[in-house]
């Protein structure tokens, strides 16, 4: 079981970013910071130390993890109080795990000292990539030395288990990029990594950017070859890869983000948080003032709630447990969906995969070949 916190506040959007967050203040950088730190959000919290008091009786999650919207963009006091809430709302006897975002533009030492006495165990700090050019074609509000600067700032503050994350994939930016970013993570050694490959979704700036002819969006080709990069470069600094985009230090796998690979429960809280239990998801409004104005009237905001039937339930665990580097356990997954994994995908499309190489099958498991990492995604259609 998991519990998530959205905090939906942003000092600006970046240009590829779909998330549900609020860009406040207006201006240079530095002055929307000032800004934004000058502002209070007794609402918000109010709001959700009412969504969190509502969670079942005897709720007591195995992870936390607060992210955004960048939390470290509360100003310290409300930082402060959000994690109070925290605590004085759930149980925290079984929390294994509790996770924060961090920007590294938001980020001092109070913050971090803040983070550290607060009981947060593992930070999450959103690089994206250690060259000053990317940054600023990204739309980020900090450069490569201050993301260095940033990740010192929290070692001293005593995190121990500290994760980066990047993107590949970019418009104008080929290896020399990906080389700086595996020096910057030789010369830190961050104990996770996430490595994502941009996706151009609907409605950020970069796809209305590439719709109008400004930016070009890299081929499968050169998307291959970077992943490639990543993969051996990673494995030669002794980073182990155990999901599609995602390598870790022995021991430092997110165990958040395995809980949703492998169809776990979860409770979201904030606006625009998605939760799933006994095969029903539910997710609270993308929208600030309905989900404040809800809670602090006593009542839950107007949730989007789907029940799913066994099959497609299964097959959508099917699909997220695939990511895994190790596979689907036969066992444990028809114990816990009813059917077996050969039994949801086609016939013919599992003897494809299993002749092209692309799936890997054994007595117990079922994996994903390292050469069909990169197109999961069309072959997950076909699970469909």
């Amino acid at each position: 079981m998991s519990l998530y916190l959205h905090i939906p506040f942003c000092v600006r959007r970046c240009l590829y970013c779909d998330f549900y967050v609020l860009p406040l203040g207006s201006g240079p950088v530095p002055q929307r910071i000032r800004e934004f730190r000058s502002l209070k959000h007794k609402a918000f919290l109010k709001a959700m130390s009412e969504e969190l008091k509502a969670l079942p009786r005897g709720y007591r999650p195995r992870t936390i993890y607060v992210g955004g919207g960048t939390p470290t963009e509360l100003p310290p006091q409300d930082l402060k109080q959000l994690f109070q809430i925290i605590h004085n709302h759930i149980d925290m006897s079984l929390v294994r795990e509790f996770t924060c975002e961090v920007n590294p533009g938001t980020l001092d030492a109070e913050v971090a000292n803040i983070l550290v006495a607060s009981g947060v165990d593992r930070v999450s700090l959103g690089i994206q990539s250690f060259d000053d050019p990317t940054l600023e074609a990204l739309g980020r509000i900090h450069n490569a030395e201050e993301a260095k600067e940033a990740f010192h700032l929290l070692r001293d503050a005593g995190v121990t288990n500290l994760s980066i994350d990047l993107l590949f994939a970019l418009p104008n930016a080929g290896k020399d990029v990906i080389d700086a970013n595996l020096e910057a993570i030789e010369e830190l050694r961050p104990d996770h990594i996430s490595w994502y490959s941009l996706e151009f979704e609907p409605g950020t700036a970069f796809t209305d950017m590439k719709e109008k002819g400004f930016l070009e969006e890299p081929d499968q080709t050169r998307t291959e070859q970077e992943y490639r990069r990543i993969r051996r470069g990673l494995r030669k600094l002794e980073y182990k890869q155990y999901e599609l985009f995602s390598f870790t230090r022995p021991g430092r796998e997110c165990v958040h983000n395995i809980n949703y690979w492998r169809g776990g429960p979860y409770f979201g809280c904030g606006p625009s948080a998605h939760s799933h239990q006994f095969g029903i998801r539910w997710s609270n409004p993308p929208d600030l003032t309905a989900w404040t104005q809800a809670w602090l009237h006593g009542y839950p905001p107007d949730r989007r709630q789907e029940s799913l039937d066994p099959e497609p339930k299964a097959r959508e665990r099917l699909m997220t447990e695939l990511r895994l580097t190790e596979g689907v356990s036969r066992i444990d997954f028809q114990r816990d969906t009813g059917y077996t994994p050969e039994s949801l995908i086609p016939s013919d499309t599992y003897e494809e995969w299993i002749q092209d190489g692309r799936l890997h099958c054994t007595e117990d498991r079922l994996r994903l070949s390292p050469t069909a990492y990169l197109i999961s995604d069309s072959l997950f259609r076909d699970i469909v």
